[in-house]
């Protein structure tokens, strides 16, 4: 794989999330966080108290098709998510050439206590500035958006609920693993308990992966790769390595440019982002055999 600059590419113009990172990091971690990356292919994570991936779901056949060969189990959250970004790019579902692309982090842990959320917003800050620099040290244009930024509506709810927004997106998700559960005995569960549903929603997932469907999924993966290798082959050789103070230049006016943007934009951003990947998906389904 394209390992130069550091780890291929996520052509994606990154406007990055709307927040510079904290450096200043609490010594503990969460009991349990739930990690979901969105380009088109897309994946979820369940993360241990030590940042490491437990289980993890490919969320639809193009992101089975780029991670045939991979197994997260045991990695760190920020070089999984960074592997799936190089991953999407060897592929092409991130276009080195474009301006258009986007990325949409969601990051959800137990937030009862002041403590919790600030572990779980640090989580976010670090996976976010790692995709940050990435992209910057690959020339890679596009967007970096974090969930937690618009969600006017879901904050109101769990306003009204007495739940903090984290605990109440992991109880809507419990819900579509078990239709049955409804959403007050999902709230009084336990976050632990929560993500133990999605733990073993991704084994079940998981294990209804015969080797022939694993096999054809690594063909699918070479020929997309070869597909887009001589683009991205190219795109590394017009940007050679960049100095660390250069990447923080980068990085840094990226911030700044993300400082002018206005809340109603970002939303709109948003909102624009998931019309496209709702649309892609539709034409993905539509192209499949048999429909």
């Amino acid at each position: 794989m394209f390992r130069k600059l550091g780890s291929v590419l996520l052509g994606v113009t990154l406007l990055f999330g709307i927040a510079a990172c904290t450096e200043s990091a609490v010594e503990a971690e969460a009991a349990g966080t739930y990690v979901a990356v969105d380009i088109n292919p897309s994946v979820e994570f369940v993360v241990d108290e030590d940042d490491f991936v437990e289980s993890y779901n490919l969320l639809n056949e193009d992101a089975e098709i780029i991670c045939s060969e991979t197994d997260f189990i045991g990695m760190n959250i920020e070089d999984a998510v960074e592997l799936f970004v190089e991953l999407a790019t060897e592929a092409g579902f991130i276009d080195t050439e474009g301006e258009d692309n986007a990325v949409l982090i969601t990051v959800l842990g137990d937030e009862e206590t002041d403590l919790e959320e600030e572990l779980t917003s640090q989580l976010r800050e670090r996976i976010r500035n790692r995709v940050m620099r990435f992209m910057a040290t690959n020339y890679i244009n596009g967007e970096v958006l974090t969930e937690d930024f618009t969600q006017e509506d879901l904050v109101t709810q769990a306003t009204e609920l007495g739940v903090s927004p984290g605990k109440l997106k992991l109880a809507l998700l419990a819900q579509t693993i078990d239709e049955e559960l409804l959403l007050d005995d999902a709230l009084a569960m336990p976050v632990k308990d929560l993500l133990a549903m999605v733990r073993e929603a991704h084994q079940e997932v998981m294990d209804e992966l015969t080797e022939e469907e694993l096999a054809l999924r690594q063909q699918q993966k070479v020929a997309l790769i070869n597909q887009f290798k001589q683009r991205l082959e190219d795109h590394v050789a017009a940007n050679p390595d960049l100095t660390e103070e250069q990447i923080e230049n980068r990085i840094e006016a990226i911030r700044e440019h993300v400082a002018t943007e206005t809340r109603t934009t970002w939303e709109e951003r948003i909102e624009d982002w998931k019309e496209r990947v709702e649309t892609r998906n539709e034409n993905n389904n539509n192209e499949s055999p048999g429909n």
